[in-house]
């Protein structure tokens, strides 16, 4: 069932600063290299392939964008230690996985956050984006945008939602980062974290419980 809204899932369009580091010139063409772990049917797909299409054509083909759906790049924390790297040059990434290397993007992820999508995207087009977008440049990864990924929504087959006490015992599938963890580890809830991708084909997630987007289910 439907829960209340809880918190919006924010990612973000990452790049290498040091695979970067040629494009000022432009003197030779460049080829590009956008990992996520997301199928081919999800909305950042979508707009991660209009996006290399645009940059493709304002550049007059000087810049072509590849994008590789599925994790075909490695998961999140592997395209992030390759963004650090330099052996992948863009990503699109859930905002919560940068934890690993920056804490305080932990922010994003607290619950109850974000009253309105148009509330989390004029904080993140303004003062606490350009913050965090500092943080994560000083860890050699270039912030070219924020995307979203929509609320977080409980659904379950056990019982209705409707206040926090109605989480206790239930076992809610979530991505391993550690906000979120901690989060339904305080509202009582037996947690098992999301290594593996989600969205895998002709398949169903092993829980009953889980967290996500209803609009992306």
């Amino acid at each position: 069932m439907k829960s209340p809204t809880t918190l919006i899932k924010g990612g973000l369009l990452a790049a290498s600063l040091m695979a970067f580091a040629p494009l000022a010139a432009l003197a030779d063409d460049v080829s590009i290299r956008l990992g996520h772990v997301l199928p081919e049917s999800h909305s950042w797909h979508v707009a991660a392939t209009g996006f290399a299409e645009e940059v493709n054509s304002r550049t007059e083909g000087r810049v072509a964008i590849k994008v590789f759906p599925s994790g075909q790049l490695g998961s999140e924390k592997e395209v992030i230690e390759g963004l650090q790297f330099g052996s992948v040059q863009a990503g699109l990434i859930g905002s919560g996985s940068f934890q690993g290397i920056e804490p305080r993007m932990g922010i994003i992820e607290m619950p109850y956050a974000w009253g309105a999508r148009d509330q989390a995207f004029a904080a993140l087009d303004g003062d606490l984006g350009v913050a965090l977008a500092d943080m994560l440049d000083g860890k050699g990864i270039k912030v070219l945008g924020w995307w979203e990924n929509g609320f977080r929504n409980i659904t379950n087959n056990v019982r209705p939602v409707e206040k926090p006490e109605d989480l206790a015992g239930l076992k809610i599938r979530v991505t391993p980062d550690k906000v979120r963890l901690a989060t339904f580890e305080g509202l009582g809830c037996q947690r098992r974290s999301k290594i593996r991708p989600l969205w895998r084909s002709k398949s169903r997630p092993v829980w009953g419980e889980r967290l996500g987007a209803c609009a992306l289910i």
